[in-house]
Formats: structure tokens, sequence, C-alpha cells
């Protein structure tokens, strides 16, 4: 009778092997195929892969190229959120200014005023990335400098003088600004 039991966990041992070797074998079906010369898939079928210098350094390039792209979404995010952050600060403190009983109505003026050029600038700053975005950049950004200059920043591995001077004349359209005070830089 022990002899029956052994065999019974032998063979039952044996089938769970074949069954998780089956299921092996469908898995590896499913992620190599290979085509024959008369262009029909084969499943299950070997598949050599080369792996030379140049295919690790490409890969190595994509994983660059993504990790920079990844990036310069990050950067574009968080300057947007910076400037909001910022534009939503100096607003607040602007308005409670213009809104205090105990200040100079000259200060109140000045305070109103630098929250129209803040609106201003903010409604310029939105044309214009609507604009570029508009002639084919996938992210860009603009912002306005105290100094009155414009700087725009747009997501693309190189810029040519044609796409240069597309987005200086938008820019300088939009902003009313002579182009010696646009800065335009490219990242990826």
């Amino acid at each position: 009778m022990m002899v029956f039991k052994r065999k019974q966990i032998v063979v039952l041992a044996l089938v769970l092997m074949i069954v998780v070797a089956g299921y092996l074998q469908y898995s590896y079906k499913k992620s190599s195929v290979s085509v024959s010369e008369s262009g029909e898939n084969k499943f299950g079928e070997a598949v050599y892969v080369e792996n030379d210098e140049s295919n690790l350094e490409s890969s190595k390039i994509e994983v660059e190229s993504e990790t920079a792209s990844k990036q310069a979404n990050d950067f574009f995010a968080q300057a947007k959120l910076d400037r909001e952050t910022a534009r939503g600060r100096d607003t607040d403190a602007l308005k409670a200014i213009t809104e205090d009983a105990n200040a100079d109505q000259e200060v109140k003026a000045q305070a109103y005023q630098k929250m129209m050029n803040i609106v201003e600038n903010s409604q310029k700053e939105m044309r214009i990335e609507t604009l570029v975005k508009k002639i084919g950049f996938e992210e860009v950004v603009a912002l306005f400098g105290d100094d009155g200059s414009l700087d725009i920043v747009v997501k693309t591995p190189s810029l040519t003088s044609a796409q240069t001077a597309q987005i200086a004349d938008i820019a300088a359209r939009q902003a009313k600004l002579d182009m010696t005070q646009i800065h335009i830089k490219s990242i990826y």
C-alpha cells in the first residue's frame, strides 16, 4: 500500500512538471516570433538576436533620449507651475495693498498698475504659447522678465533659423517687443 502512494506522488509530480513546462512554452510562444521566408509568423521558434556594440549603443542612446525628454517635460510642467504660483502670490500681495485702508493712494495706484501688468503679461504669455504650439512645437513656455524682456523655451532637439524667426515674429507681435528683447531657447 505504501508503494502505491509513492507511485501516485511521483506520477503527480511528473504531471505537475509537464503542466508547468507547457505553461512556460506557451508563455515563450507569445513573446518570441520569427518570420519565415514566405513572410509567415512562426510562434515558438528560436529567434536570433544580434547583440553587438551598435545595438547596445543604440539602446543606450534611446534610454538617454527618453530620460532627457522626461526631464524636458518635467521642466515645462515645473516652470508653468512655478510661474502660476509666483503670479498668484504676487497678485494676492498687490491686492492686499490696494484694499488696505491705511495705504497711501499713490502706493495703491502703483500696486493696481502692477496687478494689471501681471494680468496683461499672463494673457500675452498664453497667446504666445498657444501660437507657438500651433506651428508644431509640443511644449513651450514664455516668461516675461522684470526688465521687460521675454524668454521663450520650446521642446525640440534643435531650432532652425526659420523656426526661430517664426517664434520671434509671434512674440514680437503679441508682446509688442523689439526683437532684441526676445530670447528663444530649445531643450529636449
